[in-house]
Parts: C-alpha cells; structure tokens; sequence
C-alpha cells in the first residue's frame, strides 16, 4: 500500500510551488531571503508533521519564525559580546554607533 498523505516535505516543496509567481516577481535580492525562509521551514520537518491541528502552512510559518528568531538571537548575543569586548579595550563608544540601515521599501527608494 502506497502513502496517502504527502509528507511535510513535500508539503513544503507544493507550498514552495505555489508561491513561486510570488518569487519571480520579487527583486533579485530579495529572492535569497524567501529561498532561505523555505530551507528554514526543512529544519523542522519533524515537528511540523506532529501539527495536525494547524494547516500545513501554518506549521511551516511558525517553523520560518523560530529559524528567524534563533538567528536573531545569535546576532543580538554576538553584538553584546563585541560591545564588551570593545568597551574593555576602550576602543568602543557608545556616542560613535552609527545608525541602524534601513530597509529599503517601495516609499524608501
């Protein structure tokens, strides 16, 4: 007997079809970043087939979520340490930071 129902893998890569007018109409630069956000929702393949309660997708969201939020996290505790580091050395000054890049938005260019 064959499988009836598509593995979340699979679920992912349909998903991944789906949107993929979506992709092409995106800027090249922004087309990495979807990539990724699909390659971040294979690393909880497990989990995502135990959230028979959510619909696929919402399950590959909130698997999107956790991968951006672990990533955000590392960068947020990197930035802290080289702060540390740096202030010891006294090679750091918090007046000297300069300004956070904005992300570039329709209205923005």
């Amino acid at each position: 007997m064959g499988r009836t129902l598509s593995t979340f893998t699979q679920l992912i890569e349909q998903e991944r079809s789906a949107w993929q007018s979506f992709h092409r109409a995106l800027r090249k630069e922004d087309q990495q970043y979807f990539d990724a956000l699909f390659r971040a929702a294979k690393y909880h393949v497990a989990s995502g087939s135990y959230a028979s309660k959510s619909s696929p997708f919402e399950a590959m969201i909130v698997a999107m979520l956790i991968e951006s939020y672990k990533k955000n996290a590392l960068l947020e505790a990197r930035v802290s340490h080289l702060e540390v580091f740096l202030n010891r050395k006294g090679t750091f000054d918090e007046s000297q930071r300069p300004p956070l890049p904005s992300s570039k938005t329709k209205e923005g260019r």
